[in-house]
């Protein structure tokens, strides 16, 4: 069975918290409201009403506000849907959140200067030798790790050297994480970037990208 994954994107949102306060559950506001950093606040905004997006997209009939609480990995599930998978990533102005029926990874990392040592500490021998031929490789293995990690409910801390990755002739693993296999996917954005995501299994995923207008919900 091929696995469907839908994914959203859009800019971060100039849109206040009140103004998004019939989508979003209480405890979800209330958290949203303790990220100091105006921008972090921001983008984990724009997250919540891409999920919204998403959610309706594939439940056409949703109700809102909807419900977040966590599993026991510490991995966001909607209490409403709790077969439903979900994950977001935002870097820059770009954020993306993906939904699927099956556990889900995804991770965008918009290109920026990398700090020295960073691959060394992180990467193996072969993914290093990559990065060294054409550094531009840095962020899409990084991006693959994540978001395998985040599929599993893996911490980054604990799990990056176990993500071993290569890129030719498409993004794969060339080995399994913690004795499972995963199947990755480039998803390209219209900013004219792109994501990485990561589902359990050897099928490459159908991926829908949508760039919903978020105000439309309000």
């Amino acid at each position: 069975m091929i696995p469907h994954v839908t994914v959203c994107e859009a800019l971060v949102t100039q849109l206040s918290l009140d103004q998004c306060e019939t989508l979003l559950c209480p405890s979800r506001l209330d958290a949203l409201s303790r990220i100091s950093h105006p921008q972090a606040q921001a983008a984990s905004l724009t997250g919540d009403l891409l999920l919204c997006a998403a959610v309706r997209h594939v439940q056409p009939d949703t109700a809102f506000p909807l419900v977040r609480a966590a599993r026991p990995s510490g991995q966001p599930y909607l209490t409403d849907f709790p077969d439903l998978h979900l994950s977001i990533s935002h870097s820059g102005d770009q954020v993306v959140c993906a939904v699927a029926d099956v556990p889900v990874g995804i991770d965008l990392e918009l290109p920026r200067p990398v700090r020295p040592g960073l691959a060394a500490r992180w990467f193996d021998a072969d993914e290093q030798a990559l990065i060294a031929r054409d550094s531009s490789t840095f962020f899409d293995l990084w991006m693959v790790k994540e978001a395998v990690l985040k599929e599993t409910g893996c911490g980054l801390a604990h799990g990056l050297r176990e993500v071993s990755v290569a890129l030719d002739p498409l993004p794969h693993l060339t080995r399994p994480v913690f004795g499972q296999l995963h199947a990755i996917a480039r998803v390209r954005l219209s900013c004219g970037h792109h994501a990485m995501l990561s589902v359990p299994g050897t099928v490459s995923p159908a991926v829908t990208v949508l760039s919903p207008h978020i105000t439309d919900f309000l």
